[in-house]
């Protein structure tokens, strides 16, 4: 999805083709991460797709997807922001130190809105929008840190709708707050602490049925860690 939609983002022809460009980027992504395993299908089953979001399920809605952000490129005017070396804000990787920590963060669109407004844009293909938009937040703070400008708002684009979310102020996330987070997440993984954070997304994880949390059907196989074990390793 997000390679078919930079093709567009970077060429704009108007002979643009998003079912090739989503194929292509579907076997480019396909390749890279074959490792022997098998992929599992997300969603629910349907009657037309009895095995959920496979495969089949993706080739078809896919280039559809595509359609929907090629149709809000030109109907929202809104333009990708320049970066200092010229090249348009589409996939952005901005390295940065926080607090003593090294932070990355990979932005998806930096847009200027019509009204000459700084937004971050994320594209999301799942069918819901994110209740958190602590993600946004740290992508204003790492783009004010890199390029020296600070974004006024975040969105995320539903791609399944072809819809911008409600623009949301972002400056309450500042750098101390960002600094704190990170600080206390280093010291948790310096301290092999890892507490559980249970959510929507645990029905997609590729372990979750050894997780106890969730009462994977496996878990009871695999003894589970006390207070101190993983330390004393």
């Amino acid at each position: 999805m997000h390679e078919a939609t930079e093709v567009f983002d970077v060429t704009g022809t108007e002979n643009f083709n998003s079912t090739i460009a989503f194929n292509e980027a579907w076997k480019r992504n396909y390749e890279r991460s074959d490792n022997g395993m098998p992929f599992r299908a997300g969603g629910r089953s349907s009657k037309a797709y009895p095995n959920g979001e496979d495969a089949t399920w993706w080739l078809t809605e896919g280039p559809k997807m595509v359609d929907r952000w090629v149709q809000f490129r030109n109907d929202s005017g809104y333009q990708l922001f320049k970066l200092p070396d010229g090249r348009p804000a589409i996939e952005v990787e901005m390295n940065q130190d926080v607090n003593g920590v090294p932070v990355k963060a990979v932005l998806d669109r930096l847009f200027v809105t019509p009204n000459g407004e700084l937004i971050v844009v994320d594209i999301k293909t799942g069918s819901r929008e994110p209740a958190s938009k602590t993600q946004m937040g740290i992508y204003a703070i790492m783009v004010e840190k890199t390029f020296g400008v600070r974004p006024v708002g975040g969105a995320y684009w539903m791609s399944r709708t072809g819809e911008l979310t409600d623009t949301v102020n972002l400056d309450n996330f500042t750098e101390a707050r960002l600094g704190s987070w990170v600080k206390n997440f280093e010291k948790a993984v310096m301290n092999d602490i890892y507490i559980p954070a249970p959510g929507f997304m645990c029905g997609t994880c590729g372990v979750n049925a050894a997780c106890y949390v969730v009462n994977g059907k496996d878990s009871h196989k695999y003894p589970e860690i006390t207070e101190g074990e993983a330390s004393d390793e």
